[in-house]
């Protein structure tokens, strides 16, 4: 912690001496306060870079064992993520608990990388949402075919 106190007091110190020496006006007298300015605030974030560095290995950690997938389990992951993105949607357009609605994904099988050809969403009737409306809501923000039926 003294370390990088000194480190801050230090670069701050040096970033004045610089400013009072630099000639005042529009153009070098600016640049060079705001050049030290970013530099001070570089220095005095830079504890949260470790913090940050972590969180880039644990994801590297959890994705490293995934690479080996065939092309039915991708198909499978891509179409989950994509009926739980749909159901959140939903939950948070039309105020409904995602636990109440059913997604259903169709995969296009006869394209190489994962594509929806359809998705059925099913709410529940109590929620008297304009199905149509909804279904052309979701179709136009995920890119694909979307209809909404009530259970």
């Amino acid at each position: 912690m003294a370390n990088y106190l000194l480190s801050v007091v230090t670069a701050s110190v040096f970033v004045a001496v610089l400013c009072a020496a630099a000639p005042e006006g529009e153009g070098v007298g600016k640049f060079v306060g705001f050049a030290g300015a970013l530099i001070v605030a570089l220095i005095a974030l830079s504890p949260l870079s470790g913090g940050v560095d972590e969180w880039l290995d644990s994801l590297e950690v959890q994705w490293d064992g995934n690479t080996q997938r065939s092309d039915g389990e991708y198909q499978a992951q891509s179409a989950q993520y994509l009926a739980y993105n749909m159901a959140l949607t939903m939950s948070e357009i039309y105020s409904l608990e995602i636990g109440d609605i059913s997604v259903t994904v169709y995969p296009d099988e006869n394209q190489k990388a994962f594509t929806a050809e359809k998705v059925c969403i099913t709410v529940p009737a109590a929620a008297q949402i304009d199905t149509e409306k909804a279904a052309q809501t979701l179709s136009e923000l995920f890119s694909c075919t979307v209809s909404v039926e009530n259970a």
